[in-house]
Order: C-alpha cells, then sequence, then structure tokens
C-alpha cells in the first residue's frame, strides 16, 4: 500500500473518530424553566414556537433544519416559506407530531399548558424566556449548543457583545445632564408605556437616555398629567400596532392638542419604531439598541438608520 493511501486512510479514521468524540457526550443546557435538555446528537428537525426563536435560529444558520414555525414568523423573510404549526398561543399538537420534531424551542408566549404537554408527550422542548439584552446573548449560546453549532454561535454572539460595549461605552461617557428624556408609547386609549424591567427600558438607558416611565414596573398604563409634567424631549411610538392603522400613534401624539406644549412634539422629536424589532428576545435587540442610540444621540451615532 503506498504512503498516499495510507495518509489518506488515517485522514478519514481521525475526522470519524473525532465527529464520534464531538457527541459521544449529550448536548445539554438548562432552559428558563430549570429544565435541563440533553440531546445524543445535533437535531435535524427544529420547531419553533415563537418568531424570536425563529430569528435565532437563522441567525445561527440552522434555516434548512426548521420545520416548522408560527403564523408570526416573519422575520426573516423565508421564515414566511416554512410549515405552520399554529400562532404562538394557540399551537397544533397534532402538527407537531407529525413533522416529528428533535427539538422544539418555546418561548415566555408559549402558553403553560402548552409546554407541560410537549413534555408529557416525551418531546425535546427547551423554553427560552430572555427579558434582557445580556439573557437573549445566553439564550443564543444555549441554542448554538444544543444544534451543535458552538462556532457560529460563538462568532454571532462575539458580534453581539463588541457592538453592545461600543454603543455603551460612547453612552457612559455623556453626562447625566445631557441625557434626554424619553417617553414610549405602546398605545394611546388609554396611554401604554414601558417603565423597568422591560427591553425599552435597556434600549433607552444603554443608548444614553433617561427612561420617562422608569418608576413604572414593566408594560402599564401612565396618566396623561403626569406625561405633561415630566415633559419628555423625545417621544417614540411603535407602528404597525396590531391590525389599526398605519401610524395611527403617530398621528395621535403629533396632533392632540394636549401634547403640542411637550418639548418632544415641538421640536419635531416623535419617531416611529417597528414593534417586531424591540420586542422580540432575538440577535436584533442590538439592531433595535443601535436605533435607539441614534434617536437619542444622533450626533454620537448618526442619523437615525438601522444598520444591517
Amino acid at each position: 500500500m503506498s504512503k498516499f493511501k495510507i495518509i489518506a486512510i488515517l485522514s478519514i479514521l481521525i475526522f470519524v473518530f473525532s465527529s464520534t468524540i464531538s457527541y459521544s457526550q449529550p448536548l445539554s443546557a438548562t432552559d428558563a424553566t430549570g429544565f435541563t435538555l440533553n440531546l445524543s446528537q445535533p437535531p435535524n428537525r427544529i420547531i419553533s414556537l415563537a418568531p424570536g426563536n425563529t430569528e435565532i435560529l437563522f441567525a445561527l444558520g440552522l434555516n434548512d433544519k426548521i420545520v416548522g414555525v408560527t403564523t408570526y414568523c416573519d422575520e426573516p423573510t423565508e421564515a414566511l416559506e416554512k410549515e405552520k404549526i399554529g400562532n404562538v398561543t394557540e399551537i397544533d399538537l397534532e402538527k407537531i407530531l407529525t413533522l416529528q420534531p428533535d427539538l422544539i424551542l418555546a418561548s415566555s408566549l408559549t402558553p403553560e399548558e402548552t409546554v407541560v404537554r410537549l413534555h408529557e408527550l416525551n418531546l425535546p422542548v427547551f423554553t427560552l424566556k430572555s427579558e434582557t439584552i445580556e439573557q437573549v446573548i445566553e439564550d443564543i449560546t444555549k441554542v448554538a449548543v444544543l444544534s451543535g453549532v458552538e462556532i457560529s454561535g460563538s462568532k454571532l454572539v462575539k458580534t453581539m457583545k463588541d457592538q453592545l460595549k461600543k454603543i455603551n461605552d460612547f453612552a457612559q461617557s455623556i453626562p447625566d445632564h445631557q441625557k434626554p428624556l424619553v417617553f414610549h408609547i405602546i398605545w394611546h386609549d388609554p396611554i401604554w408605556t414601558a417603565g423597568n424591567g422591560t427591553f425599552i427600558n435597556e434600549f433607552i438607558t444603554l443608548a444614553g437616555g433617561k427612561n420617562l416611565a422608569v418608576d413604572i414596573q414593566g408594560y402599564s398604563t401612565i396618566d396623561f398629567e403626569e406625561i405633561l409634567k415630566r415633559n419628555p424631549s423625545i417621544i417614540t411610538v411603535i407602528e404597525n400596532h396590531g391590525k389599526n392603522e398605519e401610524n395611527q400613534l403617530y398621528q395621535f401624539v403629533t396632533t392632540d392638542n394636549r401634547l403640542q406644549t411637550v418639548d418632544a412634539v415641538k421640536n419635531d422629536q416623535v419617531y416611529l419604531i417597528d414593534s417586531n424589532l424591540v420586542s422580540r428576545p432575538g440577535p436584533r435587540v442590538i439592531s433595535a439598541l443601535q436605533y435607539f442610540a441614534q434617536i437619542i444621540h444622533p450626533e454620537i451615532f448618526g442619523e437615525c438608520k438601522i444598520q444591517e
């Protein structure tokens, strides 16, 4: 046998052996509910039960492994072509069984009884419940580990952390008196806003602003008089909210007589925000943060335009 044939055979044996070693131990991670999922090999058939989860899978290059998503999974556009298993709160369990998944990614939006039933059926379900950017990054790492794409996961996480640090470093150098008061409106009848413990609050503060509703916990209503009293310098409003008319909130803010004395309205500092961008716990949280940074401090972060 020639020297080259021996080398070739040895190379093949080394590759096979190393591949076996890679997954000799289960791919393991613990989810938001405390459940530890162990997989003997990387999944080939993955179902996502939430839009944020779907975006994570695509960002990790797992699009060919995705066999089912919800009707709300529309980003990236390729997700629209995937098989539908229901919406985020009404899941078709029979459909899931038919698709024979070896990994199901649930979320905080998934009804608890649905997750319980999936466990009862001995299906490999893993629940993600990120509430901060750091938790999103942690969840991306967990999905990458379970899916056997640690290298892709590490690259994505590094990029996100680098961008997060860059924005945060700039924002921390801004004196407190130069941090504008920002008010975020989710709905107007009554007025709903995002307080402490929300992605919105984190976006605003990390981008060098102050959240007008920081003393409110979670998502809640706020009195009109309190808005006028605090007088925000910047107002952001959700667009594409449900099935309402386009830019309805923006029209309300810019035309309501009571708000005409507010600095944000007087100085034309009212901005539309894509609700999907700022509400989905996925890799685009960094784009959302950058968007807020460009709104709050254009002198530092440039024009108000999302950079891919």
